[in-house]
């Protein structure tokens, strides 16, 4: 573990067989915004404001200490007093009577919400980063990322299947290989764009292995490689957010990453009665 940047609070305590805690400074006040005498006499308890999601793991630890040298090492999240989320690191050693039960646990606790923050931020930014094909839909610039891209051809005929959702414009056959295309444009709700000697079809894996499918779009126009720290993913208030991957600042302005798993999803590519455009494609 690397202690830096980690606010050493040095915050000792002991708790108790009954869930009882004791705490043996008042920096714990600082920690959480509750005072060791709240602790102390259960008007708030510690596994009170751990993170549900991290109460299995932490209990875990335990368990797996009991049957080591009975010191363990867990880091979990905390909700203090005012609603603020912090990370905490804890190094601690189970005392035991000679029938094996648990009597006490004393340990100390860091706060490791720096770091962990820059952690986080740092995955963030790899999973994002890296090479879009960019393309152009009624003059808004989109990107995918490239390795879900198998290849772009030439705008084909395009046949039309009854019954099928609006946006999917038909199947093509390529190579051999039947294929759904997918107006994406018309699923994104933006105007219609003219077909010309520009308009191809991206062809694209489905999530889940289920195959491939077409994507219709204006105009594709290079391939860029994007840092993670030039892409915001907070796009909720988006009109089509539940399709977007993030927010990319360019030296041509923002322009939006499509989550193309979320948006050909394979479960819409529908025939009504009839079955699946996308069981086509395996």
């Amino acid at each position: 573990m690397d202690f830096n940047r980690i606010k050493i609070f040095n915050i000792r305590y002991e708790g108790y067989a009954d869930g009882s805690i004791k705490f043996f400074s008042d920096l714990i006040k600082e920690l959480t915004g509750y005072s060791k005498e709240e602790f102390g006499d259960g008007t708030v308890t510690w596994t009170g404001i751990m993170h549900p999601e991290d109460m299995p793991a932490a209990k875990q630890a335990i368990k797996s200490a009991l049957k080591g040298d009975k010191t363990y090492e867990r880091e979990y999240r905390i909700t203090t007093k005012s609603g603020e989320i912090k990370w905490i690191l804890e190094l601690s050693q189970i005392i035991c009577d000679e029938a094996g039960k648990i009597q006490s646990i004393s340990g100390i606790l860091l706060d490791t919400t720096y770091q962990k923050t820059m952690e986080l931020e740092d995955a963030r930014c790899r999973k994002l980063e890296g090479k879009y094909l960019n393309f152009m839909l009624a003059h808004e610039e989109f990107g995918l990322r490239v390795d879900k891209i198998r290849e772009i051809i030439q705008l084909m005929d395009i046949t039309a299947v009854p019954n099928a959702p609006e946006f999917v414009k038909g199947v093509i056959n390529l190579r051999g290989k039947v294929i759904p295309v997918v107006d994406l444009g018309l699923k994104l709700g933006l105007p219609d764009s003219k077909n010309d000697h520009q308009t191809c079809i991206i062809i694209t894996e489905l999530p889940g292995n289920k195959g491939l499918a077409g994507i219709i779009a204006d105009a594709v126009s290079d391939i860029s490689y994007i840092n993670g720290t030039d892409i915001d993913d907070t796009v909720q208030g988006n009109l089509h957010a539940e399709y977007i991957f993030g927010m990319a600042k360019t030296s041509r302005g923002v322009r939006i990453l499509l989550d193309i798993d979320r948006t050909l999803n394979p479960d819409e590519l529908t025939l009504g009665d009839k079955g699946s455009v996308a069981a086509l494609s395996e």
